[in-house]
């Protein structure tokens, strides 16, 4: 019995010990003598115990480590000191087109062909120092990132490199379009700004007792000067249009009854040119809407077809019933036409297909834009169809 009891202990601990070892470690030997083993045991139980705990916090740790690069807008890619992918989190997977489980364990440039950021890996991975930059990538996709490159140290020496990946495509995009508005409004402010110093300068030289011309130098300057307050009102309601939370004053609006207000107001250069229009919207169309912004929409539209027609066109406004309870009203004139290159910038801030020709009639190249704006901000849309020479068709749909 003396000999029997240690060889069971012995037996039941080498068991125990086993199924640790094989990743078990709910196993306890829980042997209580008093005896050498049995403090063994109880020392062997204890670690375990603490083992136990500290693997629990790891894995804890790597779960929130996981979601963290998960959610991350950012892509993280790991390489190890030999250029291999060790672990890429989804971004990167959706900003480079890869798969994970494609791309572990392969050398780097056999997952993404890019030498630009394989050599900041190479300095990185050469140098431990971090490492950022900016690149302009063509291959495997087209974009502008911010990299930041890291170096991953074990026992002080460099056991590889995380690149942490920032697109910043779209904040560069806005940043030109930024840059863009502010050269084209100082050009379309300094414009008639420089005319009008230029006639006031000449009257106040002596040519305001010039009766033959100073009538005519009044004239273009008061030209000028309502060219810059159209200028500053667009610019105005941009702004407004563009804010979030634009409040809509919606109410019942009769298209028809807006539409003949409006080409009244255009008899004139209507006659001039020996245009004729026609409003064939349905006097029942009745739609909940801005009624003022709506306005704005149909005089920008019906402006541009008026200016931009050859003489002695047509220009109709008609309109057509939609599923969904949706009205699509559509302007179409018989102009000049847009080319097809310009179709799809139509609609951008300051863009003009013929500058010189819509600054010479006093367009400020924000119609379209708010129009678009106004649209949208009512829950519908817009798009112009047209054939160069032959005319162009500004449709809109909104719910009715």
């Amino acid at each position: 019995m003396f000999f029997w009891q240690p060889g069971r202990h012995i037996r039941k601990m080498t068991a125990v010990l086993e199924e640790i070892a094989r990743g078990n470690l709910q196993q306890r030997i829980n042997i209580y003598s008093k005896g050498a083993l049995g403090r063994l045991a109880q020392v062997i139980d204890s670690s375990i115990s603490a083992l136990t705990a500290q693997i629990n916090v790891l894995n804890r740790e790597a779960v929130k480590g996981k979601a963290i690069l998960t959610s991350m807008v950012e892509g993280v890619i790991a390489i190890d000191k030999d250029g291999r992918v060790l672990s890429l989190n989804p971004t990167a997977e959706k900003i480079f087109n890869i798969k994970k489980q494609d791309a572990e364990g392969r050398l780097f440039l056999e997952v993404i062909r890019n030498n630009d950021i394989f050599e900041i890996i190479s300095r990185v991975l050469k140098s431990g120092e971090p490492l950022s930059n900016e690149l302009n990538l063509i291959l495997p996709v087209q974009k502008v990132f911010k990299i930041n490159a890291s170096a991953i140290f074990e026992d002080r020496a460099v056991a590889g490199c995380v690149l942490v990946i920032h697109d910043i495509t779209q904040m560069r995009r806005l940043e030109r379009v930024r840059s863009d508005f502010v050269a084209n409004v100082s050009h379309e402010l300094k414009t008639p700004l420089t005319s009008i110093k230029g006639f006031v300068e000449t009257l106040l030289e002596g040519a305001i007792d010039d009766k033959e011309n100073n009538r005519e130098f009044l004239r273009v300057i008061q030209e000028h000067t309502n060219r810059l307050e159209s200028l500053i009102n667009d610019l105005l309601d941009l702004a407004s249009l563009e804010e979030r939370g634009v409040s809509l004053r919606a109410q019942e609006v009769n298209f028809k009854e807006l539409a003949d207000k409006i080409l009244m107001n255009f008899e004139a250069q209507l006659e001039k040119k020996e245009v004729e229009a026609r409003n064939e919207l349905p006097g029942n169309l009745i739609v909940n809407a801005d009624k003022d912004k709506i306005e704005q929409v149909f005089t920008n539209l019906i402006d541009n077809a008026v200016k931009f027609n050859r003489q002695k066109g047509s220009i109709k406004i008609y309109a057509q019933e939609l599923p969904d309870n949706k009205i699509k009203v559509i302007v179409k004139d018989s102009g000049e036409g847009i080319p097809p290159k310009d179709i799809s910038r139509i609609f951008e801030r300051f863009y003009r297909v013929d500058k010189a020709r819509s600054r010479a009639m006093g367009g400020t190249g924000l119609g379209l834009s708010i129009v678009k704006h106004i649209i949208e901000s009512h829950g519908g849309s817009i798009e112009v169809e047209s054939s160069e020479g032959l005319g162009s068709e500004f449709s809109f749909i909104l719910p009715k």
